[in-house]
């Protein structure tokens, strides 16, 4: 009887692991009444520099639009830092946003190439993620 049951084992076993193995389906968006955007907080490598960091999102922007998919949106909100004793305003060197909008009628990714390896070693170079939300940007006048 154990003899029997032994291929029997062996193929849910192997058909468990197949499945641990294989790329998981990415999950439905929920609803979103205008566009989901990726939105990041980066800081400034010590090594790197703002001016690094917006080639970078200027290089990213561009591979979009090269690839047939213009309609997505990469822009910077420049952060303003205070500083306390003298109230003066001022961008931050250090930390910045980056909003990624990625269209309702979003086609899949393209393909990766080198002229994508190259402004992701930009951001690498030049900057650290901090924080990575997920949003949903609501169209304008539906706040």
């Amino acid at each position: 009887m154990q003899i029997l049951l032994l291929p029997v084992f062996l193929t849910i076993f192997a058909a468990s692991m197949v499945a641990q193995t294989a790329p998981a389906a990415q999950s439905p968006r929920p609803t979103c009444d205008g566009n989901f955007a990726t939105v990041r907080v980066s800081a400034i490598a010590s090594a790197g520099s703002m001016e690094g960091f917006l080639k970078a999102v200027a290089a990213h922007r561009e591979w979009y639009r090269s690839h047939g998919q213009g309609d997505h949106e990469i822009f910077v909100a420049r952060i303003v830092v205070r500083d306390e004793t003298t109230r003066a305003q001022s961008y931050s060197a250090k930390e910045a946003m980056t909003y990624h909008v990625h269209p309702a009628s979003s086609r899949p990714e393209p393909e990766h190439d080198a002229a994508y390896e190259a402004f992701v070693k930009l951001y690498r170079d030049n900057s650290d993620i901090k924080q990575q939300y997920n949003i949903c940007l609501p169209k304008p006048g539906l706040r």
